[in-house]
């Protein structure tokens, strides 16, 4: 098990490593294209890749916000409740996300299979590829939130002391 804990810690710190690195390259293609345009030479494509680039930092995005447990929780009322519905309502939460991104892979996949022969504007790259991100991301998405629920289930208190920061 220790392989696949190490495996998947490899993982996600590339994944917030071509996240951190999209967000900069989308910023400066944004540059890039804002300043040639100004001075007369626009540079069509930098959108594109940009449009490329957010898509999947936004997914990626979601994904590092689940496994840190960033993502906007709102619990002045359940906070109130006994331990035991705290739980409760934690682990069927969790189950509905997942079964959420269940169905986005799904709708995902058919959506990017769909889009194949669809091209960006002014580069030749299907339009495939941005909205495969939807998919693959879900699919990571999925994962956080299954070591999220398991701990739910067998360590409850734990992810309420530490944030459920410790999601690896």
């Amino acid at each position: 098990m220790t392989v696949v804990k190490w495996f998947y810690g490899i993982v996600c710190k590339v994944e917030e490593t071509l996240a951190t690195i999209g967000l900069l390259a989308m910023t400066a293609l944004i540059l890039l294209s804002a300043v040639s345009r100004f001075l007369g030479y626009p540079v069509n494509w930098a959108v594109d890749i940009s449009l490329l680039i957010f898509a999947w930092i936004a997914f990626m995005g979601a994904d590092v916000g689940i496994r840190q447990n960033r993502i906007i929780n709102v619990d002045f009322l359940t906070s109130k409740f006994p331990l035991k519905y705290q739980k409760g309502l934690a682990v069927l939460w969790s189950v509905v996300i997942i079964l959420f991104l269940a169905i986005l892979v799904v709708y995902g996949t058919s959506l990017s299979l769909s889009n194949v022969k669809r091209q960006f504007q002014s580069i030749p790259l299907s339009y495939s590829y941005v909205t495969a991100s939807l998919p693959v991301c879900s699919f990571f998405m999925i994962i956080s939130m299954l070591i999220k629920l398991k701990k739910q289930v067998f360590d409850f208190s734990s992810t309420r002391k530490t944030g459920g920061l410790d999601a690896v």
